[in-house]
């Protein structure tokens, strides 16, 4: 006879892998997306920091009184200002355009952007994309003012 009072709880094995089986459709299901959205997430911290950094070119130009030149290269997606230690853009699938000045063209891949002490500069539009985001940083030659769009 059996007591009711003795009965065991818990789950059999069937029953904790079909949870587990469960669970690991669902995680496959959700990582694309969310890797989607770290790579968005990437992108305009890159974004960002490309925009601060020509914003930082211009007021170094001024504070300093001397020409400060802020380098993109396109190929390796790189950038710098002078001497300092480059910078990237994230992530690797990121697709960059430059309009600058031909006479701020070091080769086919490296273009730079001129700031001068009195504010303005040689000018640059900044494309940049990645599958359907697209931010554009424009560099007035007139003023030197950066903005993003």
């Amino acid at each position: 006879m059996i007591n009711p009072t003795n009965t065991r709880r818990g789950f059999s094995l069937v029953e904790l892998l079909v949870v587990l089986a469960l669970v690991g459709l669902s995680l496959a299901v959700v990582s694309p997306p969310v890797g989607r959205s770290l790579d968005a997430s990437r992108f305009k911290a890159s974004t960002r920091s490309l925009f601060t950094t020509a914003r930082t070119a211009r007021s170094l130009a001024r504070r300093e009184q001397r020409e400060v030149t802020l380098m993109i290269d396109v190929k390796s997606r790189k950038y710098r200002l002078d001497a300092q230690p480059d910078l990237s853009i994230q992530p690797k699938a990121t697709k960059i355009e430059v309009t600058a000045a031909e006479s701020e063209r070091r080769s086919e891949d490296l273009i730079g952007v001129r700031f001068f002490p009195d504010g303005s500069a040689t000018g640059a539009i900044i494309n940049l994309s990645l599958n359907n985001q697209h931010q554009t940083i424009k560099i007035n030659w007139l003023t030197g003012f950066t903005e993003i769009q």
